[in-house]
């Protein structure tokens, strides 16, 4: 052991009451930022396949033009039923896209002879859209079935503004891709419940047979593809699009990070609540460290002043006291996230169920996740910081003149 390290260890065994209250101060300020830091990733995590699994997939591939055009006229920057097929066998040929599913959306009014809503309706494959809409919940009723030519689901929100159940009969009213008004009877086969409350309110699903119907075309607007790994969308793309030029489509696609704007909205905000206790933390540890550090200088004057006497420079005061600062603040950082890892899946283990945030309509279980990043960032802060807090003790203490140090009581 080098022996610096060996200086710097006895000399924290020496004073031990005020090693310790360090030491607990550092730790604490540590399993705080690891907690926090654990609880806000598992949110982004969790709201991110909510996002994902409820809404948009990990991507949606279009016929190329669909951004720029779908909003002013959509049967033009529609894909065709051959070329939707054709996209789906090049996805599912990659080993990470677990299942793919056709979808067209359109504003419709939906009602009876009591009460009407303007509806945002979502054309799907019942089979492959119940499983990449894993993250929904049917609250009543059933989910859409292959067989059910006439059964819609319901957003929560929208069934209560329409006051009714499944088993209910409704009337849905659009335009044909051609202009002209046409009118469907569909059943309400269940209700649902996603993450987002203004979408259950004007939401509803259909199987594509009865959808077509409604709007004279056998056309999509999307095909959503689902993954098994997140983190592999970017990889999966790549191939999809070589393979889609070889093959001759025109094609173009957004990612969920391109579409959930909330999602950002969310991450941003969290974001700045943790910079901010970081930054409070900061501060204490700092204030902490350079406290411990200027009375170890002030009651060690006079040991200073034997050491330069017997020959020791003043960069080898200095870098006693750094080293012996240094040593603290990791050791005290280290043990921070040894507790903190273990609070974390204490907490996790517990199952506590939180309220539903701002704009969702269901709560989440409270979850830490282990961020090994935020560890390995805390220990290398704390670190540098009580390097910077021991520096300017050290150096003055280095500076003080030899006889002054020795006549120190």
């Amino acid at each position: 052991m080098p022996f610096l390290l060996k200086v710097a260890l006895r000399n924290i065994r020496r004073h031990r009451r005020r090693s310790l209250v360090t030491l607990a101060t550092v730790a604490s300020a540590v399993i705080g930022i690891v907690l926090f830091g654990g609880f806000i990733e598992a949110n982004y995590t969790g709201l991110r396949e909510s996002v994902i699994r409820s809404q948009y997939g990990h991507a949606q591939i279009h016929v190329a033009g669909y951004e720029a055009g779908h909003r002013a006229d959509p049967d033009k920057v529609r894909l065709s039923p051959e070329s939707a097929e054709a996209v789906r066998t090049l996805l599912e040929k990659d080993r990470h896209v677990l299942m793919s599913s056709r979808r067209i959306e359109f504003a419709a009014l939906l009602g009876n002879e009591k009460t009407s809503q303007a509806v945002i309706v979502r054309g799907v494959d019942p089979d492959t859209e119940a499983l990449i809409n894993s993250a929904l919940t049917i609250i009543a009723g059933d989910e859409l079935a292959a067989d059910d030519a006439d059964g819609v689901l319901l957003g929560e929100g929208l069934a209560q503004a329409l006051n009714v159940k499944p088993g209910a009969t409704l009337t849905m009213l659009g335009s044909t891709v051609d202009g002209t008004m046409n009118a469907v009877d569909v059943r309400v086969a269940g209700i649902f419940r996603s993450f987002a409350t203004e979408y259950d309110d004007r939401a509803v699903m259909m199987g594509l047979t009865r959808a077509g119907e409604l709007l004279g075309t056998p056309s999509v607007d999307t095909v959503v593809v689902l993954l098994d790994d997140t983190a592999a969308l970017d990889g999966v793309m790549e191939r999809f699009g070589a393979a889609a030029k070889d093959a001759g489509l025109k094609l173009e696609w957004q990612t969920w990070a391109q579409l959930a704007s909330y999602y950002h909205k969310v991450v941003a905000l969290y974001d700045g609540f943790f910079l901010f206790i970081a930054l409070v933390i900061v501060v204490v540890v700092m204030f902490g460290i350079t406290n411990t550090m200027l009375v170890a200088v002030m009651e060690r004057t006079a040991e200073i002043g034997t050491l330069r006497a017997l020959g020791t420079r003043r960069g080898g005061i200095v870098r006693q006291f750094l080293t012996e600062g240094v040593v603290l603040g990791t050791g005290s950082a280290l043990i921070g996230v040894v507790l903190g890892i273990v609070a974390a899946h204490g907490i996790t283990a517990l199952e506590i169920m939180m309220p539903a945030p701002p704009g969702s309509s269901k709560g989440f279980p409270l979850r830490i996740e282990d961020v090994p990043g935020l560890w390995i960032g805390c220990v290398l802060a704390v670190a540098g910081i009580a390097a910077f807090a021991t520096l300017l003790p050290a150096v003055r203490a280095a500076r003080q003149p030899v006889v002054t140090s020795l006549r120190h009581v």
